[in-house]
């Protein structure tokens, strides 16, 4: 696995190749280790409920000059207003960026809207949405996400992922393209990639 990481960081021109560390089965010497080898964007991603457990993380993220993600996993276990609660820790700690994850592919486009507009209105960093596929909604709520503020959204080609499968980048690109969202990637070129 490190020779992958070492060759996807040798061979990259336009996009920056991130880590996804869970504290305490990922340790910051991972994150030192990674960062040498020129991964530049750290997500530091816990359950919804224990942000406070990301502090050391995110610290040494930044510290290495790297882009710090805080991650919160399984959005529909917690309230808006708790979801607020853990993201201000987050950014407390010095996150650039916050992003609520539907883990689960249980949210509703109703809840990701109400969690979102919370969100939005009471950080000061952008916002991300990472939706997973259980309900088909992962489409819908990323385009709802945007819709109420948040200002990144996650796909994976064909849709893989754990579970039900994540948001399909190329289905997303074309519905952002005929909502006249700017996305800023060619639909056609997502969909030869998938």
């Amino acid at each position: 696995e490190k020779e992958l990481i070492a060759k996807a960081c040798e061979v990259t021109q336009n996009a920056k190749i991130a880590c996804l560390l869970l504290p305490g089965i990922g340790l910051a010497d991972d994150l030192r280790e990674v960062n040498e080898m020129g991964v530049q964007v750290a997500r530091i991603a816990v359950h919804c409920t224990e942000a406070d457990i990301t502090e050391q993380h995110i610290k040494v993220a930044k510290s290495l000059g790297m882009e710090a993600i805080g991650f919160l996993m399984m959005a529909h276990m917690n309230t808006p207003e708790g979801l607020l609660e853990q993201a201000r820790l987050l950014e407390s700690y010095g996150a650039d960026t916050i992003y609520i994850a539907d883990s689960a592919g249980a949210l509703t486009t109703n809840g990701v809207r109400a969690r979102v507009a919370e969100l939005v209105g009471g950080i000061n960093v952008p916002l991300g949405v990472y939706a997973h596929q259980n309900l088909q909604l992962a489409v819908a709520n990323s385009i709802a996400a945007f819709e109420e503020g948040a200002k990144n959204l996650d796909g994976t080609s064909a849709g893989l992922g754990a579970g039900a499968g994540n948001c399909p980048t190329e289905i997303l690109a074309a519905v952002c393209e005929k909502n006249g969202i700017i996305s800023g990637v060619d639909p056609l070129a997502l969909m030869d990639v998938a």
